[in-house]
């Protein structure tokens, strides 16, 4: 699985250079959700990655790795959408959650970890905190995924009907951001359900669907002249 890890890892870093790159053209507060989620995914993934090429977790490693992947892996993406459509909203449930954002870092950083407690000593999950409750970490990641997933998810969908006869280049962009959405969600759900090894695949298939469809929807954004 190894060379999914690494493809997934390079997309990863490719999508949020592409993003940032966007924001310093055109500021904004969408842009700027969109590059910091990805670059907390980024991180996400390459912590995975190191975590399996040296045989095992390091604690900063475990805790990098749960606080930008396994909690806000999606968070930041779905406030992007959001704000692509309504920026005063986005900027609003941003402020309303930041107190949260900041008690589920300071969970993460604290927490104790038993990393015996999973499969291999490498494996991306959440087991080796305590098991959820109100002061684990694993409970706060439902919360946050769940929300940054239907905002995202709910947005692709939104804008794919909305441009599916306007523009229909954009519209396929946008389906296949919908699709990433659901296979990350996917991938996180059956991992939170105790289903192992199918991590690898389902990062690096969602991070490409996800990769396909920015770069279209960013493609017919140019062409038309529009927001991206």
């Amino acid at each position: 699985m190894l060379p999914l890890s690494l493809l997934a890892v390079a997309l990863s870093w490719a999508l949020f250079a592409l993003t940032f790159g966007r924001y310093r053209r055109r500021p904004s507060l969408h842009n700027a959700l969109y590059s910091l989620g990805l670059l907390l995914f980024a991180l996400a993934v390459s912590a995975e990655l190191l975590a399996r090429l040296q045989g095992g977790w390091t604690p900063f490693l475990y805790r990098l790795w749960y606080f930008t992947g396994a909690m806000h892996g999606v968070t930041f993406l779905g406030l992007g959408s959001l704000a692509l459509l309504y920026p005063r909203a986005a900027r609003a449930l941003l402020l309303a959650l930041s107190p949260l954002l900041l008690f589920g870092l300071y969970l993460v950083a604290t927490a104790p970890l038993d990393p015996a407690r999973l499969p291999e000593p490498y494996t991306p999950s959440g087991a080796a905190f305590p098991p959820p409750g109100l002061l684990s970490p694993r409970l706060w990641t439902i919360p946050f995924n769940l929300l940054g997933t239907l905002l995202m998810a709910g947005v692709a969908l939104y804008t794919t009907l909305f441009f599916w006869r306007k523009n229909p280049l954009r519209a396929q962009g946008t389906a296949l951001v919908f699709l990433a959405a659901l296979v990350l969600a996917s991938t996180s759900a059956l991992n939170r359900l105790g289903v192992a090894g199918l991590e690898e695949a389902g990062r690096a298939f969602g991070v490409a669907l996800l990769y396909l469809g920015v770069v279209l929807a960013d493609r017919s954004a140019r062409d038309a002249g529009g927001r991206a």
